[in-house]
């Protein structure tokens, strides 16, 4: 009697192979194959006449089962699947929609709070219309990518694997793009989904692909005339505030792309910041427009210093930035803030003002004097170390390594500007020594525990540590200590 329960249901993946299934957790034809072997609701039947060819059941379901590559070369797979696609969408079949909704928990929990435009009933309602609307097919893959892309913080040997899952969800979101038609206009959704594009490409160090459709995602908000007060006036709440935060999220991407790659912005900002939207969460619309604030800091100024020759720079305006930077209100308010959300925030408050002082330092403002203003010393990196090792201690681990690859990209900038100050600054006394080294030690450990790190081809990081151990030699002792 249990026997017959236990083999009258088959797994998702036998019944769309229509081949025998023996119920158990992991079953054997699963295991033969080399499928993942899930259990879901029951699906819509197929008829015989529109069944897929032989073995292409079994092609699928590998694909989208995220099964580890097995070649020795994962990044020539990573760049075919992303630019060429070969697979026409009208022959490409869904998963299962429970595969899509297991991700819309994480969605609206870490990835919507950052990127607050598509809440998260939209994209399960877009999750239904998947086989009607090759758009919604388009953005519910692509959400499902960025949301893998932001969450999965594994271990440094499985992060070939995750990058893999992330270039085969961005490659479907591509099949099932349509091209925008000649009478056609851009929508909300489509916006977001060139973002999400970006952002996932990033992730996989495609930066001249993010980079193009990060400008997609711009040029689509130009033909809904977002950056226009008076055009956004004709439409109506929230769609209207919903526009203002595209545009700033964009507005965000672009500032950042172009102090991290040097790439040149268009965008300016808007007069204000989103009108209020009341089916926002609270704090998700506080640290938003926090974050607006940090890049707003940005401003044209900084941008011709930073990607020019960054001469012409006034000790004045170095000490200006820095105190706009060290804004004590904003960082009491900021601390209010659910924890993700401070880890962003304050780290990019210290990666800017590390951006800051290069800028200071390429123009020989800098004193090594102790009389110096403090905002104008060679030794000011080490201040913002120990305020960033107090700040990271008080948070989970978690909190940093969720915002994926934008974040680590700061954290290298700042333990690359830290490294190279303590290496040149020369010996201090006993306890400064001791200081130094804990805070070193700190960060090293901590930047070089995120798979994704490894990306950023950290060998001469690595061997500024190891120039620094020989430096310091105490620095084993408090290392064995720590």
């Amino acid at each position: 009697m249990m026997e017959q329960r236990r083999i009258s249901r088959a797994c998702d993946a036998c019944k769309r192979r229509k081949v025998r299934c023996n119920g158990q957790s992991r079953c054997q034809q699963c295991t033969h194959v080399g499928l993942r072997c899930t259990y879901a609701s029951t699906p819509t039947s197929r008829s015989r006449k529109r069944a897929l060819a032989r073995g292409s059941v079994i092609a699928e379901c590998r694909t989208l089962s995220f099964q580890p590559s097995q070649g020795g070369q994962p990044e020539q797979t990573l760049a075919s699947r992303v630019v060429s696609i070969s697979i026409p969408a009208s022959i490409v079949s869904h998963p299962n929609p429970s595969f899509f909704h297991e991700f819309l928990h994480e969605y609206e929990r870490y990835v919507f709070p950052m990127s607050p435009v598509i809440p998260a009933s939209e994209v399960q309602d877009m999750i239904s219309k998947m086989d009607d609307s090759r758009d919604a097919a388009s953005f519910v893959y692509i959400f499902a990518a960025v949301t893998l892309n932001l969450t999965r913080g594994e271990p440094v040997q499985e992060a070939p694997a995750t990058r893999e899952r992330i270039a085969t969800l961005l490659t479907r979101s591509l099949e099932h793009r349509r091209p925008l038609g000649f009478d056609a206009q851009p929508t909300i959704v489509s916006v977001m989904c060139s973002l999400f594009t970006e952002m996932c490409s990033v992730g996989l160090r495609r930066l001249d692909l993010g980079f193009m459709y990060l400008r997609e995602a711009i040029s689509l908000l130009y033909m809904l005339h977002a950056h226009s007060d008076e055009a956004l006036a004709e439409f109506d709440m929230p769609e209207r505030a919903r526009l203002q935060r595209a545009y700033w999220e964009c507005f965000i991407h672009e500032r950042f792309t172009a102090l991290t790659y040097n790439r040149p912005p268009c965008l300016t900002a808007l007069r204000g910041l989103p009108d209020h939207d009341p089916s926002l969460p609270e704090d998700v619309e506080a640290g938003f427009n926090h974050t607006i604030d940090n890049f707003c800091l940005v401003d044209r100024e900084f941008l011709e210093y930073w990607l020019g020759e960054r001469l012409g720079v006034s000790a004045k305006w170095i000490e200006n930035k820095q105190q706009q930077l060290e804004d004590n209100c904003w960082h009491h308010e900021v601390l209010q803030l659910p924890g993700m959300m401070q880890a962003d925030l304050i780290i990019t408050r210290h990666w800017l003002r590390t951006l800051t002082w290069q800028i200071a330092l390429s123009n020989t403002l800098l004193s090594s004097s102790p009389n110096s203003c403090l905002l104008l010393s060679l030794s000011f990196p080490l201040r913002l170390s120990n305020q960033l090792r107090q700040f990271l201690v008080t948070i989970p681990r978690n909190m940093v390594g969720i915002h994926g690859s934008g974040i680590l990209e700061k954290l290298f900038e700042i333990a690359n500007v830290i490294t190279d100050v303590v290496l040149h600054l020369p010996h201090a006394s006993g306890d400064e020594t001791i200081q130094r080294i804990h805070d070193i030690i700190f960060l090293k450990n901590f930047v070089y525990s995120f798979a994704g790190f490894q990306t950023l081809r950290p060998e001469a990081l690595t061997q500024k540590f190891e120039m620094i151990r020989e430096k310091y030699p105490e620095i084993r002792e408090i290392e064995l200590l720590l």
